[in-house]
């Protein structure tokens, strides 16, 4: 299987857009909010945040085309310099959610399952290793949180970005106990599918977004309706599953008020590729991921946290 490997050339694509930034703006954040707490952290947050809503265009043009495709979708109005700022803010409240998460200081009454479920991990009782796919919407760190509540199952979380070891090192000075384990999706090929495809067999978990175009190969994206306009998803979720072998859960962890609910759903048991019809097979796992997407986006449209141009290579 061929996944992914570094990127040289700069684009407009979303991964080739600079991260250093991000990783020292959530270290030096980690430092203020070790000292001073969540409220304090906002306080330093909220001109940084409003600066980036004004100053990053292609990031406020992203969150604006989400807003008015989610508009015409929903029929009411989501537009607007508040709605679109809001978005902006919530990302920030997220990003401290992850060092609370890394800290230990979400609570395991702080996050509420669907039904009669205590535990994102009674979802594979018997350990027998899963698939999750998340996006870039809400929070997954909190997953990751409620994993270290319930139990030490280990957990390895697909990343694009090149400083995957320093958020690593991040993480583990937060929290030693951490199961969460970061790797870069790009140093992904046979081997090292391969290697996840061990983790699985042992119990583990393995999480991926699914809901942004590949770093290489750009071309090789499956094209399924999000808000009633043709997007580019990524065909590689599809085949690292398809070679898994294990159940397929759709995650999304949004806060509501003071807490943090998890939205599931089961996509397959085993999800299969037909060989002969291998990207026919997976547009029809894709248009499913999409649609329960967007119903979760369209019930928390503030924490969509995709600061790219989604629909930028299907313009309608």
């Amino acid at each position: 299987m061929e996944i992914m490997t570094k990127v040289t050339q700069k684009s407009d694509h979303w991964a080739d857009m600079e991260e250093a930034g991000a990783f020292w703006g959530l270290k030096f954040l980690a430092l203020i909010y070790r000292v001073a707490g969540r409220r304090i952290c906002l306080l330093f947050m909220f001109p940084v945040l409003l600066c980036f809503y004004v100053f990053k265009t292609t990031a406020r043009r992203s969150i604006n085309e989400f807003r008015e495709k989610l508009s015409r979708k929903s029929g009411t109005s989501q537009t607007g310099y508040w709605h679109g700022f809001s978005n902006f803010l919530n990302f920030g409240g997220a990003a401290l959610d992850k060092l609370a998460a890394w800290n230990g200081d979400i609570k395991r009454e702080d996050i509420v399952f669907p039904g009669s479920m205590q535990s994102l991990f009674e979802l594979d009782a018997d350990h027998q290793g899963a698939v999750l796919f998340v996006s870039h919407l809400g929070n997954v760190e909190v997953i990751r949180a409620s994993a270290a509540l319930n139990e030490p199952r280990p957990i390895t979380v697909l990343v694009h970005t090149k400083h995957a070891q320093k958020f690593n090192k991040l993480m583990t000075r937060f929290n030693r106990d951490s199961q969460l384990r970061l790797v870069e999706v790009t140093e992904i090929g046979p081997e090292v599918a391969m290697q996840l495809k061990a983790c699985v067999d042992r119990g583990e978990w393995v999480v991926i977004a699914a809901d942004r175009p590949p770093v290489q190969a750009r071309g090789n994206v499956l094209t399924v309706p999000f808000l009633d306009h043709a997007a580019p998803f990524a065909l590689g979720p599809y085949v690292l599953a398809h070679i898994l072998e294990k159940p397929v859960y759709l995650v999304a962890c949004v806060r509501v008020g003071e807490t943090f609910v998890i939205e599931w759903s089961k996509l397959a048991d085993k999800l299969t590729l037909q060989r002969k019809n291998r990207r026919m097979s997976a547009e029809k796992w894709a248009a499913d991921y999409a649609a329960w997407l967007e119903r979760v986006a369209l019930k928390y449209p503030d924490q969509w946290f995709n600061f790219f141009p989604f629909w930028a290579s299907h313009k309608d």
